[in-house]
């Protein structure tokens, strides 16, 4: 009895011990937070901040619900979730989405998790060193931290899907993260489409910003993690960071007044800071831009120490109407909206920032300064304004557009008032109607304020709006209710079913009148061999809703026509359309189709055809918009390039005609130019182009490519090929023909080596570990087609019978197709044929083969969907010259025939498809699929650079 006393005290104590270690462990790990956060940023983390980091560490979970004031720091979530990531990488998710329907948001998100991720880079202190170290090793690379915006169609900037055990911070809109979601990414090729849903899908920290602009999405996510169960660790979360969530019983994490308030001066000023505001009627909106004039005239005479006017609208066009009011005027005015191409944004943003950086130092303001923007700016964006107009809206949009007024409370401090004006246009405000979007909100919200102005002063301030009419809130879409049968529909990827719904409702509710985006990039040479080597990157697309887009083009096409019919140019109505639509290198559309145009789209169309007004979309301007093609290559890391085009040098640089007349190599007459160049602009080095030529050096490759769009000739293309990254799409074509000679043996085993690496890095079981290895040593075995080997050596019968092992890869390969020699012994590989079905039909040969397997039905669904076919269907054709297929693993010999219209396989795969998604989860069966693929994407890519 006593020895087992003795040993029940030892266990308590022994309990109490591991309690308070694991305390101090979690109490040193806030404290690395802190220095961490300061090393980044320069200050100290708020209390909330440390607090919620000590959280989610000491629960191993985040809170459902985070809601907090604006103004106070919220998107320092980034931090804390990025540590947390690094600290406890078996429970902590690898992808951390922060998504926001506000475009400007999205920016400004982004622009702070690259000053995270530069600083960790950089390693410039110990808590900086640390953390990168073990991001590093978490995901096996060099780079410790990987970044991404979704926010466009541009499908080669989605390296975030080329590493899934890699670290990543994704900043997105809910129509781009939302759609990879739902297996219909509009980022993405069909086949490309399995692997971005199952890394969405799993293994993501989904961060819903505001979520009462995107509740519909928030109902969709809920309702997905409901449905899926898998034996695969998914690592979800989802964190909704709002003051009205969806999920009114969650815990909710919130401010405590004595901690954060009471006991942190600089908080406590930011949220309980007065802000008086005044009510002021018009007839409708076409007043707003003639009232706001008025009052900005009686500001610049009574409070002439305001420096930073923020004037915000409800519509776009009310914006331009109230920029082109003010800067007709005479004021220093900037247009701000959700519809800019970023390099323009950024360019306004850099004009703006002096005074409207809530940490400006009064002498950095020298004049007043308006900037008139929509409500893109009401959730998220650091601006700070002295003063502020705006619209009346929703009281839940007025919250987020006064959180930019006086945003750290010191001017009221300083200058003892600050000043807002709510302009109500009675059409709207006095209206019998109930508003199509707005619903009562707005009339709600203009009575509730008129009832508070008469019983004493308006006060906008941080804790002010609160306890207004539910009828001032603005309308909630809801979701459509998502069954199993949705989800099964969706995650047909190949072929898609003839019926299935639509997405839409899904992200943003039923009855939503919302439109998808397309991208618009403006460019003088649209050829496709210039795209191919100036591809079009997000920094100089214009986000604009499709039917919008499609509408402009239209009308400019039936424009051209009316104009050439004057004028008798009878040639110019059959002339290929100003625009092409670009879906990526090898699918570029040089005569297309306004109808044919689907989200996502990239839309490239001549500078002349306008549809910009100082940078902000605008489909009546006329006015010739700038080409950004090169100065968008710089700011997309991986490639420096320079078109040679007189009308986008500003000069006369050398081109291929002048060969004939020019003794001297084109690359010294290239050379000799750049340095004219670089000391013409010694005094503006912080010009476009001036910033391109110093990043080319002399250091490219010089391809004679496009037309000059100005003498038609042809000109150069100065290229200096960096690190590229490219998703490869699935196709044989791209991962077979890489440059050089790989053996199966060599690249299968490669493959096998590398998916358990990043299996292990993601603390995968070991089961599913080992059956990813055993996919990935043998997914290529298809290959041992005599007739696949001949087009790998360009069908050449003598290099064939060189070849003492089987290729996987080679050099020269299908490109040579229409030199093949003809004869039966030149027979190419069927076109339509897919070797990964031959693999599986190997494998079904001899089921001896998967003895080690721990899921012979997993290993065998990988090998078959690794190029992204069959799901579920896999496309099986007959083979009018059918041969036998042998190959030899570990011992045990398989045969088929390479014609495999005559069993079941096409019946069995796709009965598997099915029985696998039960058991795994469509995500988890997605995430495994992407796993193996991007292994095998690595691997060939490694091998074509060696």
């Amino acid at each position: 009895m006593r020895w087992g006393h003795g040993v029940m005290s030892s266990n308590t104590d022994r309990h109490k011990i591991g309690d308070e270690n694991a305390r101090r462990a979690i109490s040193s790990e806030v404290e690395e937070f802190v220095e961490f956060f300061k090393d980044v940023h320069g200050y100290e983390p708020f209390p909330w901040q440390a607090r919620l980091m000590e959280q989610v560490l000491a629960r191993g979970e985040w809170p459902k619900v985070i809601d907090l004031p604006t103004g106070t720091g919220k998107t320092a979530v980034l931090d804390v979730a990025i540590f947390a990531m690094s600290c406890r990488p078996a429970t902590s998710p690898r992808r951390i989405v922060f998504v926001i329907d506000r475009r400007i948001v999205v920016d400004q998100v982004y622009e702070r998790a690259q000053k995270i991720r530069d600083k960790i880079k950089e390693g410039g202190s110990d808590a900086l060193a640390k953390v990168g170290e073990r991001l590093k090793k978490h995901g096996g690379g060099e780079e410790p931290l990987g970044l991404a915006m979704l926010r466009g169609g541009i499908p080669i900037d989605n390296e975030w899907a080329r590493h899934p055990d890699q670290p990543w911070v994704m900043v997105s809109t809910v129509d781009q993260f939302g759609s990879c979601m739902l297996f219909r990414g509009y980022v993405s090729s069909r086949r490309m489409r399995p692997i971005y849903a199952g890394l969405a899908g799993n293994d993501c920290l989904v961060i819903l910003d505001e979520v009462h602009l995107s509740t519909p999405f928030a109902h969709t996510l809920a309702s997905l993690a409901k449905l899926e169960s898998t034996r695969v660790p998914r690592r979800f979360a989802i964190v909704e960071m709002s003051a009205t969530p969806n999920d009114t019983g969650a815990e909710r994490f919130r401010l405590d007044p004595a901690t954060d308030l009471d006991g942190c001066e600089e908080l406590s000023r930011r949220i309980r800071v007065a802000k008086p505001a005044e009510l002021v009627m018009v007839t409708d909106d076409k007043a707003v831009p003639g009232e706001v004039l008025r009052i900005l005239k009686s500001i610049s005479g009574k409070a002439d120490h305001a420096k930073s006017i923020g004037v915000v609208v409800n519509r776009v066009a009310t914006a331009r109407d109230t920029y082109c009011a003010l800067r007709d005027s005479g004021y220093d005015v900037v247009l701000v909206t959700g519809r800019m191409r970023p390099l323009d944004k950024m360019g306004v943003l850099e004009r703006i920032r002096h005074v409207v950086d809530p940490d400006r130092k009064e002498e950095e303001s020298d004049r007043l300064s308006v900037v008139v923007a929509t409500q893109a700016i009401e959730v998220g964006a650091d601006f700070s304004f002295d003063a502020m107009i705006t619209e009346c809206a929703a009281v839940d949009s007025l919250r987020q557009r006064f959180g930019r007024l006086d945003r750290r409370g010191k001017f009221r401090m300083q200058e003892g008032s600050t000043s807002a004006w709510i302009i109500g246009p009675k059409s709207i405000v006095r209206s019998t109607k109930q508003d199509p979007i707005y619903g009562e909100s707005i009339k709600a919200t203009w009575k509730e304020l008129e009832r508070r102005k008469k019983a004493g002063s308006l006060d906008v301030g941080p804790l002010m709006l609160d306890e207004f009419p539910n009828e001032a809130v603005a309308p909630k879409l809801c979701a459509p209710l998502l069954q199993r049968t949705h989800l099964e529909a969706w995650a047909q990827t190949s072929p898609e079913p003839i019926i299935q719904p639509p997405i839409d409702w899904f992200l943003h509710g039923i009855g939503s009148e919302h439109e998808p985006d397309v991208s618009i990039a403006w460019r003088l040479d649209r050829t496709k061999e210039v795209l191919k080597n100036v591809p079009p990157r997000q920094a100089e697309c214009a986000q604009v809703r499709i039917g919008e887009a499609k509408s402009w083009l239209k009308s400019e096409g039936l424009e051209a026509e009316n104009d050439a019919g004057s004028t008798g140019n009878d040639s110019y109505t059959s002339a290929k359309p100003d625009w092409v639509l670009w879906r990526g290198p090898d699918d570029i559309d040089d005569s297309p189709a306004a109808d044919s145009i689907r989200p996502g789209d990239i839309i490239i169309v001549d500078p002349s055809m306008g549809g910009l007004t100082d940078g902000t979309w605008d489909p009546q301007s006329t006015d010739q918009v700038d080409d950004l093609g090169d100065y968008a290559q710089l700011q997309h890391r991986g490639r420096v390039t320079l078109r040679l085009d007189s009308d986008l040098t500003k000069g006369n640089p050398p081109k291929p005609s002048d060969e004939n007349l020019e003794s001297t190599p084109a690359r010294e007459r290239i050379i000799r130019w750049l340095e004219e160049q670089r000391d013409a602009m010694h005094e503006h080095r912080d010009s476009r182009l001036g910033e391109i030529i110093t990043s080319l050096g002399n250091d490219f490759e010089i391809i004679p490519a496009g037309a000059d769009s100005k003498h038609g000739s042809r000109y150069y293309i100065l290229v200096k090929r960096m690190v590229d990254i490219t998703i490869m799409q699935g196709t044989d074509e791209s991962e077979s023909q890489i440059g050089t000679n790989v053996t199966l043996r060599d690249h299968l085993e490669g493959v096998g080596e590398r998916v358990r690496d990043v299996a292990k890095r993601l603390n995968l079981p070991d089961g599913i570990t080992d059956d990813l290895y055993l996919a990935g040593m043998l997914h290529d075995i298809g290959k041992v087609d005599r007739r696949f080997q001949a087009q790998l050596v360009g069908w050449d019968p003598v290099e064939l019978e060189r070849q003492k092992a089987l290729l996987a890869k080679s050099l020269p390969g299908m490109r040579h197709v229409k030199n093949r020699p003809r004869g039966s012994a030149q027979e190419a590989y069927p076109r339509g044929m897919r070797h990964e079905v031959a693999s599986v039909a190997l494998l079904e040969s001899n089921k001896n083969v998967l003895d080690g397997a721990h899921d012979q039905d997993l290993v065998m669904y990988l090998v078959g969907v690794h190029h992204g076919w069959g799901r579920p269907l896999p496309p099986i054709i007959r083979d009018t010259s059918p041969q036998v297929l042998s190959y030899e693993f570990r011992g045990h010999h398989m045969n088929s025939s390479s014609d495999l219209t005559t069993g079941a396989l096409a019946a069995s795969m796709a009965e598997r498809f099915w029985r696998l998604a039960e058991e795994y989860g469509h995500y988890g069966l997605a995430w495994l699929e992407a796993i193996l693929r991007l292994s095998d994407h690595q691997q060939s890519a490694e091998e074509g650079s060696q």
